[in-house]
């Protein structure tokens, strides 16, 4: 099992994206979304090590919300009476140092067991699918 390293996050519900929209690219809404913000600063040093990996021939770019977990990727929740219930609360978050790519993202696996209670608590499945993880990066740019 990888070792295990701590950062905070922040609860944000239906983030916006450029301002106060909550229309994506792709058309989709960021309304039933619900993210951890997570140190700025974590996300430019595994940008930088990644980078440095790949013998300087990649430049991530930071995600569109910053390093962040995506705790619920648009799902609109079945019981709505607790939505927003940790808006501004900080928790800790647990990461491992596996570094992934997933169409062009790049995360590691994380770890959130409050995020996961409150999933259940809006009546959605404890775990997403895909599980917890950090966003930190992209490619894309």
């Amino acid at each position: 099992m990888p070792t295990r390293h701590a950062t905070t996050g922040t609860f944000r519900y239906s983030p916006t994206i450029r301002g106060d929209s909550t229309t994506r690219r792709d058309g989709g809404s960021t309304v039933w979304w619900l993210i951890l913000d997570c140190d700025p600063e974590l996300g430019r040093l595994l940008r930088h090590f990644y980078r440095k990996s790949r013998c300087n021939t990649v430049m991530p770019q930071p995600p569109l919300w910053g390093t962040h977990v995506s705790v619920i990727h648009g799902d609109e929740p079945p019981d709505k009476a607790h939505w927003k219930r940790l808006a501004g609360l900080e928790v800790e978050v647990e990461y491992a140092l596996d570094v992934q790519v997933t169409h062009d993202y790049l995360w590691v696996p994380a770890w959130c067991p409050l995020a996961l209670e409150h999933r259940a608590e809006l009546g959605l499945p404890p775990e997403p699918d895909p599980p917890l993880h950090l966003t930190f990066g992209n490619l894309k740019g």
